[in-house]
């Protein structure tokens, strides 16, 4: 700690360290990623993936449509965006992260059932 809390007293010092944990954390994600076998696959199709096909995957994704893969280029772009969406899952604040927060409490909603709160209001509270 430093004698004049120059950090403490900051107020856009806890958005820069969650900044810089969050590029670390991603940096940290994508390397363990290329320490796997499969990562000469993933590289390949990054490389052999057909752009206008993921563009127009992008906007019928924006416009709200619901997209499943048709044809074989779309199901490498799908299967490219899961391998992606794999390495944001250790990223803490990711959309990702959020993603499988949300599934791990449906999960348990699912195995405990919906959890029940009383909340009583009286003069006495």
């Amino acid at each position: 700690m430093y004698y004049d809390k120059r950090f403490q007293l900051d107020p856009h010092f806890p958005l820069i360290a969650f900044n810089h944990e969050q590029i670390k954390e991603s940096t940290s994600a994508g390397y363990l990623l290329a320490a796997k076998p499969k990562f000469d696959n993933i590289s390949k199709r990054l490389l052999d993936i057909d752009i206008n096909v993921l563009t127009e995957l992008i906007k019928r994704m924006e416009d709200g449509e619901r997209v499943s893969p048709e044809s074989d280029e779309e199901k490498l772009c799908f299967q490219l965006i899961k391998d992606l969406d794999h390495v944001g899952q250790n990223v803490k604040g990711s959309i990702t992260t959020k993603k499988y927060m949300r599934n791990e409490i449906w999960a348990l909603i699912s195995y405990f059932g919906a959890p029940s709160w009383f909340i009583t209001f009286a003069p006495a509270d």
